[in-house]
């Protein structure tokens, strides 16, 4: 008896810990304001283990000089590397980060016509919790469009089917980017609530292992300027404007597209 009290002591601590991991507090970074004359946003969320220096800034600076009627948008590679830093609690971090971000672009601050949010891995949590909660708060008027690039659906310890079921919810248009073959946990599913673009067989023989967790982040920054491109950025950037819904009937939720 006096054993078994022992391992349900221990066993109790444990839970403890991980409990304390997943639930550690969350500090945002604070939202840039809304530019004037700007009217729509495309805002980056990176994943663990990167930061908003990283491919985020490489999508804007390509966008920014690439983008048509630049003065109308935007442009956000959104830091939340210190909250993400844990792969433990990463996910429930992201959803934190989002909500705040979601809740302030739904304030009387921002008056945004479009927005996008471009999340890799984890960063999958902070752009569906940013849309989740602009829709409880904001303008149903606006029209959000959520591109997820290879992303993380396991929430916590438990739930490894989290973003299958939830990722794309609340959004006009939902597309995720996909590598099936890379090793990196919870990454290579098909979301329910999006049209899924599985681009393995267009990866470089070159990636190999966790590296093709990447492939989606290089195969949409290698789109945005790519003339003829029928996917990626062009079909984001249409996706996002008045073509969003005939793009979503096009693209159905739940169904894959491969790219040859």
């Amino acid at each position: 008896m006096r054993r078994l009290k022992k391992i349900f002591l221990k066993l109790h601590v444990l839970l403890l810990a991980v409990v304390c991991s997943c639930t550690s507090p969350v500090t945002p970074q604070p939202l840039p304001p809304q530019t004037n004359g700007a009217r729509y946003l495309l805002l980056v969320a990176h994943g663990s283990g990167d930061t908003a220096a990283d491919w985020p800034a490489d999508v804007l600076q390509k966008l920014d000089t690439s983008l048509a009627h630049r003065e109308l948008w935007d442009l956000v590679a959104y830091d939340w590397s210190d909250a993400a830093a844990s792969k433990t609690s990463a996910s429930k971090a992201g959803l934190r980060i989002g909500n705040y971000i979601g809740t302030k672009l739904a304030s009387a601050d921002y008056t945004y016509e479009r927005i996008q949010l471009i999340g890799h891995s984890v960063g999958a949590f902070v752009i569906q919790g940013a849309c989740d909660a602009y829709r409880k708060n904001g303008s149903g008027d606006t029209r959000i469009h959520l591109t997820f690039l290879d992303p993380f659906t396991g929430n916590g310890f438990i739930d490894w089917t989290y973003g299958k079921r939830r990722f794309g919810l609340g959004a006009d248009f939902a597309e995720a980017y996909t590598n099936t073959d890379d090793p990196v946990p919870s990454t290579n599913g098909v979301l329910k609530k999006a049209h899924n673009f599985d681009v393995t067989a267009l990866a470089p023989a070159a990636l190999i292992g966790a590296d093709r967790h990447w492939w989606p982040v290089y195969f949409y920054l290698e789109s945005i300027d790519k003339e003829g491109s029928a996917y990626g950025y062009p079909l984001s950037l249409m996706a996002t404007g008045d073509a969003a819904p005939a793009q979503q009937a096009q693209f159905p939720v739940g169904e894959t597209t491969v790219l040859p």
